[in-house]
């Protein structure tokens, strides 16, 4: 990361001694939002003198070093190189957990839903007996806005709503999934009291995006960079909300320090609201070849979109906590794509 995206992170959070001497779990690590919060870390802990131990959890050595390049050899940073489908293997107490782990990628649901379906329940259930025998004193949980299904009311939907989930196809592995994992949590507070809070997210992109992870965003945004032309597969008209990652991270740490126990929050840049449409014709004119252009095709296409209407998030309770998005869809899209050139 670079200081633009230090700065994005750390604005709002008032209190970072809360980590002071103390050991957190990042699952996930290596993954986009893993790597935002174990970069984070290790800056604050140089930036504070907070003498607090990073354990971060991933499946592959070699993608670790790639990804965090001379970081693996921080005195405070372990690496843990296992899958979260098995027991977690580390000795000695873990104050905090940021629980990231899990395929989301449309592509994974289409490949491989038995295995996207498990990663997220079994992993999320290895986290919590974890915390539980480790004594851990609060757990940090991403989900997703798709927990709540099809969102038919003509107004934003609050953390308390819900709307329906068609369960019977192999894309449901991930939305319910998230849905059973957000129970499972409430069920380890209910019995063991276990503090936990966390965040449901809607599209959130930045640097270090798969452009071939079956997301629209990033197919537009790769068709973008070699020249080809955008197709879109429906009329566009459907609204997203977009979220720069550097702010969805800030609101992590912002939720730990002053979240309510047991609340997932919404997270979402609705300042950044826009159809698929509009957001393909603008990463068209993003385009190094000026000749991209977006095309509407009637013929079928199987990658696994989402089946059904998204709702836009009511962020009122994550925004009386202090937070607010501060990257702009310009900025968000251009600071994305030039990553890549």
């Amino acid at each position: 990361m670079n200081k633009k995206e230090f700065d994005i992170i750390k604005k709002g959070v008032s209190d970072w001694n809360i980590y002071r001497d103390t050991t957190i779990l990042v699952t996930g690590a290596t993954g986009r939002l893993g790597r935002y919060i174990v970069e984070t870390l290790v800056d604050v802990d140089l930036s504070y003198n907070l003498n607090l131990r990073v354990v971060c959890l991933a499946r592959n050595s070699q993608k670790a070093k790639l990804v965090f390049d001379g970081l693996t050899e921080f005195p405070n940073v372990i690496f843990l190189y296992q899958d979260i489908n098995t027991t977690i293997e580390y000795n000695g107490n873990v104050d905090f957990i940021f629980h990231t782990a899990g395929p989301a990628a449309p592509i994974d649901f289409k490949v491989s839903s038995v295995d996207t379906l498990w990663a997220h329940v079994n992993g999320t259930h290895n986290v919590l007996e974890f915390a539980i025998s480790h004594k851990t004193r609060k757990v940090f949980y991403v989900s997703t806005v798709e927990t709540y299904g099809t969102w038919t009311e003509n107004r934003n939907i609050r953390e308390e709503d819900m709307g329906f989930l068609q369960n019977l196809n192999a894309r449901a592995c991930y939305p319910e999934a998230k849905r059973l994992c957000e129970t499972m949590f409430f069920c380890y507070k209910t019995k063991y009291d276990l503090d936990f809070c966390g965040v449901k997210l809607c599209h959130t992109l930045g640097p270090g995006i798969l452009l071939d992870d079956g997301r629209a965003f990033a197919e537009f945004i790769d068709c973008a960079l070699k020249g080809k032309d955008i197709i879109l597969h429906s009329d566009g008209s459907a609204m997203r909300t977009y979220t720069y990652t550097a702010d969805a991270i800030n609101a992590f740490f912002i939720i730990m320090e002053k979240g309510k126990s047991g609340c997932l929050y919404n997270v979402a840049a609705n300042e950044n609201l826009i159809s698929i449409r509009d957001l393909a014709k603008l990463i068209a004119s993003y385009s190094p070849n000026k000749g991209v252009k977006v095309v509407i095709s009637d013929k079928a296409n199987d990658m696994p979109y989402l089946p059904f209407k998204l709702a836009i998030m009511d962020t009122t309770k994550v925004r009386e906590l202090g937070w607010k998005p501060q990257t702009d869809l310009v900025h968000l899209f251009q600071w994305t794509m030039s990553s890549f050139l």
